[in-house]
C-alpha cells in the first residue's frame, strides 16, 4: 500500500485524499500550509517529502519507520503520515530559523 500511495502522490488530490481517508485533518491543514508557504501544491510537497526521506534516511530513520510499521493498523498510511509529520516539522523549523528579529540575535 505504501508503494501505491507514494506513486500516486504527484497526482492532484491524492495526498489530500489519503489524509482525509485517514481522518487526519490537522496533518492535512499543516501540510497544505507548509506547501503553500513554499509555493508548492500539497501533493508536490508530500511527494517531495517522501522521496527525500527515501533518498536521505539513515539507519536510525529506517528503524524509526519500521517501529511505526510494526504497530500500525494501516502500515502504508501510517508510514506516510509519519513521514509527512516529520517533513512538516522540519519545514517549520527551517522557516523559523530566519524569523528571529535583531534583538534576539544581539546577545
Amino acid at each position: 500500500m505504501l508503494g501505491t500511495l507514494i506513486m500516486r502522490l504527484d497526482q492532484p488530490g491524492a495526498a489530500e485524499e489519503a489524509l482525509l481517508a485517514a481522518g487526519d485533518l490537522p496533518l492535512l491543514a499543516d501540510l497544505s500550509a507548509v506547501a503553500e508557504r513554499l509555493d508548492l501544491s500539497t501533493g508536490s510537497f508530500a511527494s517531495l517529502a517522501v522521496r527525500r526521506f527515501i533518498e536521505r534516511a539513515d539507519d536510525q530513520d529506517w528503524l524509526w519507520l519500521h517501529a511505526i510499521l510494526n504497530r500500525a493498523e494501516q502500515p502504508g498510511l501510517d508510514a506516510l503520515r509519519a513521514i509527512l509529520r516529520r517533513a512538516v516539522a522540519d519545514a517549520r523549523a527551517i522557516g523559523n530559523e530566519g524569523s528571529e528579529d535583531d534583538s534576539t540575535r544581539r546577545s
